[in-house]
């Protein structure tokens, strides 16, 4: 799928759930991969789920993102987390900004932006 985003939070319908695995995540493969995976979930946690989450379940699992401990890039999982809750406040005044979450080259160069682009090359 390459630059692709998380299509499943757009799908409109009931999800199923089949035996065979169609595809595996490895969000802690790189520093950008980690940290972008704790900024996407964390800032629309943030914001408010579209899906019936209760304000308590957002929360802790922020709450997790942001704690992130295990894993070789889990220090920027949790810094995308922080990231992520920063961008969602910003983007509440601004819902077109929000729009950022879901492009590829945005996020890429907000990362570079932010923690440089050696976190990038490793």
């Amino acid at each position: 799928m390459g630059q692709a985003v998380d299509v499943l939070a757009a799908l409109p319908g009931r999800v199923e759930f089949c035996r065979q695995t169609a595809g595996i995540t490895r969000f802690n493969q790189s520093p950008f991969h980690a940290w972008k995976a704790g900024f996407r979930e964390c800032a629309m946690l943030a914001r408010g789920s579209e899906y019936g989450m209760t304000d308590a379940s957002a929360q802790e699992r922020i709450a997790a993102w942001t704690a992130s401990r295990d894993g070789e890039f889990a220090a920027y999982a949790a810094a995308g987390a922080r990231d992520g809750i920063a961008f969602a406040k910003a983007a509440a005044r601004d819902p077109q900004h929000f729009e950022a979450l879901n492009d590829p080259p945005w996020l890429h160069q907000h990362f570079t932006t932010l923690h440089g682009e050696q976190a990038v090359t490793g």
